[in-house]
Parts: structure tokens; sequence; C-alpha cells
């Protein structure tokens, strides 16, 4: 089935098309990726399906287009919301019978591919005004599949972190790289409106400025809260944060994480008489969320 990758910027669903397509029967194939932002109008239509020689100023011979080359396997159309109007009704023949027709040619080819298009847009807001084909929206949305912003799941901070600070020990040739306390509760009390990609580049950034300050690659180099810089910072810590953090002093990040996120959903409850729905309005996270989140807190 065409699958509709949905999520704001950054929060990976490039990464996420190439899972489904290795867990595919197509894997062995090629998956092929578009990214529609980047195509020219005027050369959109050759880029997709092909053309033949001499079917425009430049064509100086046949060339396969992009549907061709994911023949038997998968296509992956980032940022679809982009495409012109006058490309999207062809691609919608193509989703409709499988059949391609290259550029300046009058005969049909036909393709096997299974189509993942993503988009950080609003399609069904892009539709009403007119600006997104309501038949190709329903072609492609036939199994839509929204990925979460990183603020809406804390969980995966600490494993992202950790997978980034291993990318740039490796890359930069260190010994070892690791965050201090200040740093782990700056990460996880900050909202990443950039998400996962700008997770990486803070990361990235602070490991090349401990090194500019004079950290040497044989010692175990520990990126401070400072180096981050991101607005979560905290300046100094009151009297009444060191209280409520020193239940936390000891202990390893996820543990640490676990426990605060099962204290503030029990608070929230308590709040609102038991009410789920209520709590996750007060923890701004989507109810089906916070009931999975709750689960495996164990406080279900």
């Amino acid at each position: 089935l065409p699958v509709l990758l949905l999520g704001e910027t950054g929060v990976g669903k490039e990464l996420f098309a190439r899972h489904l397509h290795r867990n595919s029967n197509r894997a062995k194939q090629a998956m092929v990726y578009i990214n529609c932002a980047a195509l020219p109008e005027s050369l959109a239509e050759s880029e997709l399906f092909g053309h033949c020689k001499g079917a425009f100023s430049g064509a100086h011979s046949e060339r396969a287009g992009r549907f061709e080359a994911a023949d038997n396997g998968t296509l992956f159309l980032d940022e679809v919301g982009e495409l012109p109007l006058a490309v999207q009704a062809k691609l919608l023949r193509v989703l409709q019978n499988g059949e391609i027709q290259r550029l300046g040619s009058d005969k049909t080819r036909q393709v096997n591919v299974r189509l993942v298009a993503a988009t950080n847009r609003d399609l069904k807001q892009q539709v009403k005004n007119g600006e997104f084909r309501a038949d190709l929206y329903h072609r492609l949305s036939v199994y839509p599949l929204p990925i979460p912003p990183l603020r809406e799941r804390p969980e995966d901070i600490p494993l992202l972190a950790g997978h980034f600070l291993e990318l740039n020990r490796s890359r930069l040739g260190l010994r070892a790289l690791r965050l201090s306390m200040d740093a782990e509760l700056a990460l996880m009390s900050y909202s990443w409106p950039g998400n996962v990609r700008e997770l990486e580049h803070v990361i990235s950034r602070a490991a090349i400025k401990a090194l500019s300050q004079g950290a040497s690659r044989a010692d175990i180099v520990t990126l401070e809260a400072t180096l981050l810089d991101i607005d979560s910072v905290p300046a100094t810590l009151t009297h009444q944060e060191q209280h409520d953090t020193a239940a936390f002093n000891g202990i390893a990040l996820k543990p640490a994480v676990n426990q605060l996120q099962r204290q503030m959903i029990q608070q929230a409850l308590a709040q609102h008489d038991g009410s789920w729905s209520l709590a996750a309005r007060q923890l701004e996270v989507d109810p089906s969320n916070l009931h999975k989140l709750a689960q495996r807190l164990g406080l279900k």
C-alpha cells in the first residue's frame, strides 16, 4: 500500500521510509529518493518519468526516470506537498494504472513501484485551498503514519543522544565522549523545535567546541550544558531546584526520566480526579500516547 509519512521537519521521516523498505518484500531492490521541493517545475516530469532524445532543448539522449529506476522497488517522494499541480495529475495516472510515459514518447511502460511519500505540510488544508489534488491525496494516504515530534517522546532523547555521542566520538577520534548531568537535564528540558535533526546538530557542535577549547582526544571528554547553546540551559539552580533534583543524584539518565514522567502523570491525574483526557491536556500530550507511556511506566 502507498504510505504517507506525516510529521514536522527533522522527526526522521526519511529514516522511517528506509526502515519500511528494508522490512518489505522489495528490500533487495532499489529505494529511489526524490526531494520534490528541489524539482524545478520545467524538469519535474522528465525526472519522474524520463524523456526521449530531442524531447526538449538539451535532451541529447534517451533517459529513464525515477519511476523506472525504482521498478520492483520503492520510490520515496519527500516533501510531496511541494509538487506542482501539473505534475500531480501525471503522478495520479501512474498510481491508478502503473503506467508511465516518457516525455516526448507515445509509448507507455508498465512499472511496479511501492510509493512512500512524506510531508511536513497539512495536505488536507492544501486540498481545501486548491493547492493539492484531492484525488492524489487520497491515493497517497492509503496508510497515513503520523510521526510524533521529539518533545512528545522524551524517552527517546537519551537513546538518540547516546547514538549521536558515539557517532561524534568515532568521527573525531576521541577516547570517550559523554554528557555532564547538567547537560543531560538541559537536553530533557528543551522543546526541540528542530526535532531529531536539531539534537544531532547540537551534540556535534558541542563536541567540536569542546575540542576547540583544549580537550584532548586521549581524555574522556565531557560536554557541559554551556556547550550545548540551547535555551533550556539554566544559569544557576535555585535552592528549590537543587532540592527537586537531589532525588535524581546518582541515577542514570533513563531511570531518572522514567521517575520524573511517572511523578508528573500521577500529579496530573490527582489534580483531575483520575481523568486521563484532562491529564493529557495539562501535560500537552496526545491521550493515546499518554496511555501508552503510562502502561510502559507501570501505571496501568
